[in-house]
């Protein structure tokens, strides 16, 4: 009966599914790139090092302080026990191509980072030599000596790198320094932790030795940067309520206008004996019914959506828990459920009398 009374109203079902499905792929991309940008900066930032120093107004993103410590705060950091290397790096946020810059010093990088690996070509000798990630590479269909513009200046590549570490992009400390108008400048520095040593340990003797700096393990570094990411938990608490504002809004006005043309026929059902309880839970069957097919289906038009950006962007990342999954479903299958309420009450109320004089 249920998937019957469905079929007789195929356009208003069909709408109803759509904007179930929309509010849930609303949920799951907007949810996928945000955390999916988080995850992979950590991801490759716990590579470059184990332990970041910053100043003390220092963003975890790298991108907003470029240029704020001096480089000489790396002698103060290599001296401290425990610490077996050190590196400076600057950063430059490309907003026209949405991604980071790296200026770093070659010797010191390659001591502190883990998993750093030149697959093509080699790391810059040159001021005007730069290396490119993998995924950048491929991208970008760069080849080692290929020419690069970027701030305004033109760049030979000299070496492709394995993707996950650091920025896709890297280019001499001096040379971003010299760009950026900021000589003898880094944006934060990484150090690495000498065998046998405890990371928490260095890191309590860092914050003492340089009182006031920001000191983070980059282990900790997903589980702060979602904590504390200004705009992350607004965004996304909009979208979930988006969603569920549709799926209600959307289940609301289709069963209150199924319920209007089909007064008549509850009309029928209550004079036959049907108790209040048997109209609602008719009601919000056929609400469940489609809240689930709307969700089957914004899990497929996820996925292709997804799919698609990946293939446009390869270096864009992308990362959905299961939890959000079962989120998604949740949030949008309550507000279809809640949408159909009150005309499953208000048809549960109908008089049968007046119902059957219905037309």
């Amino acid at each position: 009966m249920i998937v019957s009374n469905l079929k007789q109203r195929p356009t208003r079902t069909l709408v109803s599914v759509t904007a179930v499905s929309l509010g849930v792929v609303l949920i799951l991309v907007s949810v996928g790139l945000s955390f999916g940008q988080l995850d992979d900066f950590s991801r490759r930032t716990r590579r470059l090092g184990d332990i970041m120093v910053q100043a003390p107004d220092g963003s975890l993103l790298g991108a907003i302080n470029s240029g704020a410590v001096s480089v000489r705060i790396g002698d103060k950091i290599a001296e401290v026990q425990g610490v077996a290397a050190v590196t400076p790096v600057l950063t430059k946020f490309l907003g026209d191509k949405f991604h980071l810059v790296y200026g770093v010093e070659k010797d010191s990088f390659r001591a502190v980072s883990r998993g750093f690996r030149i697959v093509e070509g080699q790391i810059f000798e040159e001021g005007n030599e730069i290396i490119i990630d993998t995924i950048y590479a491929e991208s970008k269909e760069l080849v080692v000596g290929s020419d690069l513009e970027l701030l305004g200046a033109r760049f030979t590549v000299s070496g492709i790198y394995e993707a996950g570490v650091g920025a896709r992009v890297m280019l001499p400390l001096e040379t971003l320094q010299s760009i950026n108008g900021s000589p003898r400048k880094a944006t934060m520095f990484f150090a690495r932790v000498e065998d046998g040593t405890t990371q928490t340990v260095v890191e309590s003797r860092l914050q003492e030795s340089l009182k006031g700096y920001k000191i983070t393990r980059t282990s900790e570094l997903q589980k702060l940067m979602t904590a504390n990411t200004p705009v992350l938990k607004p965004f996304i608490t909009a979208m979930v309520a988006l969603s569920a504002l549709i799926s209600f809004l959307m289940i609301l006005l289709a069963m209150y206008s199924t319920i209007m043309e089909r007064t008549h026929e509850i009309g029928i059902l209550k004079s036959l004996g049907a108790s209040k309880s048997f109209i609602v839970g008719m009601i919000l069957k056929e609400s469940l019914l489609i809240c689930v097919l709307g969700v089957a289906v914004g899990f497929i038009l996820n996925w292709l959506a997804l799919h698609c950006i990946v293939t446009l962007q390869p270096g864009l990342p992308v990362s959905i828990s299961t939890e959000w999954r079962i989120g998604a479903a949740a949030m949008a299958t309550l507000g279809g459920i809640f949408g159909a309420l009150y005309p499953a009450l208000k048809a549960a109320h109908l008089d049968p009398t007046t119902a059957l004089g219905y037309e």
